[in-house]
């Protein structure tokens, strides 16, 4: 197949989306397929360049804040990269998704979706994310001007399917992971000898406030391992100064913070004992997939609207009430206190995740891309004797 992927951001990799986008076109690229990219690509990589759009001093700067950057739609670089194609899929509903799925109906190419942001992760950055009527107006955005359109649209997790199917999408809703590289693997190694007599806790992600890494810090504070634990935490975003100082309080200080590289994060979680992940919003959360594949135990947030709580194989002691800090001291503590089973975990989590290997996932991209071709119709728009009912497929329950 020509497959063109259409995302704000590709050619770096400070933002989940753009390094799911790089795994997935590593993917189809592996198997035989001619795969085209239209992106911002101001160094020219590529013959569909775009753009950074510019809203605006202050509102630029909130949105790369996030290691994120929108591009400016042309109409005849999107045309150049979509013609010919036999299927187009669009990563984000911003200005580049929708206009992009404007002219593939033009063009009568077929075009698929994905859900990789939910509007309560845009909220969340404006201190708004409880804010119901602006949550409400997003879900209600991104559905009129992109999700309407295509029948069918890729969520990287369960819980963004029950999402879409909650506000009733009229699509399919293929659920496949983003999935994780093979680099990602457990496999011995000491710890450094500065942590030798440390609990080291670790946690990788975007420093935003949906993340929840003022939680973590609370809950060590309330741990009865307190002087012992080392916290490690690998990421970049916008409130890391306001996380730094709540380190400091912490009885072992320096913490080490992020970014670090690839080879970097492999070594540290597996010589970590425990991965907390305490977000409120996630889709699916690709830091938390790498983490079990090295064989990094989790403690991961329950939270509704977080889909990595399927990763945690033992309910009771891998999942904590989410925004509860004392809980997530009280499972930290377990694991420290349970050795042997800490251990033994780990090769069980490491065998769990191979499920969600970037190499199986693009199994399903196939299947959901050959099922967009064959039922694809230009002129459907989610409404009318036409509109399709919502169904989900969960490859993961084959």
């Amino acid at each position: 197949m020509v497959i063109t992927l259409v995302t704000d951001q590709f050619y770096s990799s400070t933002h989940g989306t753009s390094v799911s986008a790089q795994r997935i076109y590593n993917g189809l690229v592996k198997q035989g397929h001619i795969v085209k990219v239209l992106a911002i690509d101001e160094e020219n990589n590529s013959a569909y360049a775009l753009k950074e759009k510019y809203y605006g001093k202050l509102i630029n700067k909130i949105i790369n804040s996030q290691g994120f950057r929108l591009a400016q739609p042309d109409t005849e670089t999107i045309k150049k990269a979509i013609e010919g194609s036999d299927i187009v899929h669009v990563y984000l509903p911003f200005r580049l998704g929708y206009t992009t799925i404007k002219i593939c109906r033009e063009m009568n190419i077929p075009c698929t979706a994905a859900f990789h942001i939910l509007p309560e992760n845009i909220s969340c950055t404006l201190y708004l994310n409880k804010f119901k009527p602006l949550n409400y107006s997003l879900w209600k955005k991104f559905y009129r001007q992109t999700y309407r359109y295509v029948k069918h649209i890729h969520c990287p997790s369960l819980m963004v399917a029950k999402q879409l199917e909650g506000r009733k999408f009229n699509s399919t809703l293929h659920v496949i992971s983003n999935g994780y590289d093979e680099a990602y693997r457990m496999k011995p190694e000491e710890k450094p000898a500065i942590f030798k007599d440390r609990i080291v806790i670790i946690a990788v992600g975007r420093f935003s406030r949906e993340k929840r890494y003022d939680l973590l810090i609370k809950a060590i504070k309330k741990s009865k391992y307190k002087d012992k634990i080392q916290l490690i935490l690998g990421g970049r975003g916008p409130i890391k100064r306001q996380i730094m100082k709540m380190a400091k309080k912490l009885p072992i200080y320096p913490v080490f913070l992020g970014p670090y590289n690839r080879e970097q994060q492999i070594s540290m979680l597996n010589f970590a004992d425990l991965y907390v992940h305490a977000a409120d919003i996630e889709v699916e959360g690709m830091t938390c997939i790498e983490a079990i594949a090295c064989g990094c135990v989790p403690v991961i947030s329950d939270s509704e609207k977080s889909a990595c709580s399927q990763f945690a194989l033992s309910k009771q002691h891998s999942l904590f009430k989410h925004g509860n800090a004392k809980d997530l001291a009280e499972k930290i503590d377990w694991w420290i206190e349970h050795p042997a089973e800490l251990k033994v975990h780990r090769a069980q989590i490491a065998e769990h995740a191979k499920r969600f290997a970037v190499d199986k996932s693009m199994e399903f991209y196939n299947d959901m891309f050959t099922q967009a071709i064959k039922d694809y119709d230009k002129n459907y728009d989610g409404l009318g004797k036409n509109k399709v009912p919502t169904k989900i497929i969960n490859y993961y329950e084959k």
